[in-house]
């Protein structure tokens, strides 16, 4: 199974032709490496608060596939996986030739993501549950979409705990970024203000809020339709912190020198959201928008984080733009929809691409 999602059955297909399991790895590694020593033969420990047992075990034998000249078994892109495609603890990418950066899926809270990830970080990165308050009645008719392709178990926020809830897990943020590090938040415009107050409460420094325009159908009648995402950047330490990233994005207005004048207004390039007849998530960022975000505030190779992965659309950008990549969400599904849709739609098809000779 390859190409676009259209539906639940695409999505199983690709995880099922897509992951690896750590069982099946196992048995590889004790038929390939040396494993007896350091508990090699121990199992690993899902849940524990640090195992980096399973990412040596997948590196190592994938290193030791390469110096006995059997690399060439991974022929396309695999996750390899702790638990199983319909309940994913772990997932790991493995690319064929292994040039990708690393990506890895968790499923798991954000605090709890957050604390135990291979850090410290360069940016996190998220676009977290809006209080969209989707139990209200008819409150998901507005939003003009095929609700037959939308994937169930989204979680929300109530409205009255978002506050509460960006302390939580922005505090956990705080404290795993590098100095100069940055926490870049992208919300509607009525849930800006919670995020920054509970960054500014955890010592980080407000860089910007960037209003980006977004085409919204959602009618409204005794106010403005929001049209604009809210970017809340805050940054670990001084703006001025040297090692502080902002790559202005190279579409924004000039001076009358002929140099970047960026300002705090995307109003093009944006893109969209929408995927008709295709299998979607709850609510995801349109992937110009992400890749805009992750390139304005991370160089290559740094290491990003989303600790509420939602659709992936972060996820997506980082692999796309050569960022090292942890992401995890509570939701199972969305777990499973990030990994299916990075292989069919990405990775596999820009496996299948012919590759230009190198010049003389």
């Amino acid at each position: 199974m390859s190409g676009p999602l259209k539906s639940e059955t695409d999505m199983l297909r690709t995880l099922a032709r897509g992951t690896y399991t750590l069982a099946a790895l196992y048995a590889h590694v004790e038929e390939n490496a040396d494993v007896a020593r350091e508990d090699g033969h121990s199992p690993s420990a899902p849940g524990h608060s640090w195992d980096p047992r399973w990412r040596h075990r997948v590196r190592g034998w994938l290193a030791n596939q390469r110096r006995a000249g059997r690399a060439r078994r991974i022929t396309h892109a695999v996750w390899a996986l702790e638990g199983t495609p319909e309940n994913p603890g772990r997932m790991l990418l493995i690319a064929a030739g292994g040039q990708d950066p690393q990506v890895e899926l968790q499923c798991r809270d954000a605090v709890a993501l957050l604390g135990d990830v291979d850090g410290p970080l360069d940016a996190v990165i998220t676009d977290p549950p809006w209080g969209l308050e989707w139990d209200r009645p008819g409150s998901r008719s507005q939003y003009a979409r095929e609700e037959a392709k939308v994937l169930d178990g989204y979680i929300d926020v109530p409205a009255r705990e978002y506050l509460a809830f960006s302390r939580r897990w922005i505090a956990a943020a705080a404290r795993v970024l590098r100095p100069g590090g940055q926490l870049v938040v992208v919300t509607g415009p009525q849930r800006a203000a919670p995020v920054q107050i509970a960054a500014e409460e955890h010592g980080l420094a407000w860089v910007c809020t960037i209003v980006a325009r977004r085409e919204f159908v959602a009618p409204s009648r005794r106010r403005p339709s929001p049209a604009h995402w809210a970017i809340t950047a805050m940054c670990r330490g001084p703006v001025s912190h040297r090692r502080r990233v902002f790559n202005a994005p190279g579409d924004q207005r000039r001076s009358h020198t002929g140099g970047l004048y960026p300002t705090d207004l995307w109003l093009e390039g944006n893109g969209r959201a929408d995927r008709p007849g295709l299998l979607r998530y709850a609510t995801e960022l349109p992937e110009p928008l992400a890749r805009r975000i992750v390139t304005v505030f991370t160089d290559e190779g740094e290491h990003v984080c989303d600790p509420l992965l939602g659709g992936g659309s972060i996820q997506r950008a980082c692999w796309q733009t050569g960022r090292r990549f942890t992401g995890g969400d509570l939701n199972p599904t969305a777990v499973m929809y990030a990994a299916a849709r990075l292989l069919a739609e990405h990775a596999w098809p820009q496996e299948r691409q012919p590759q230009l000779p190198l010049a003389a």
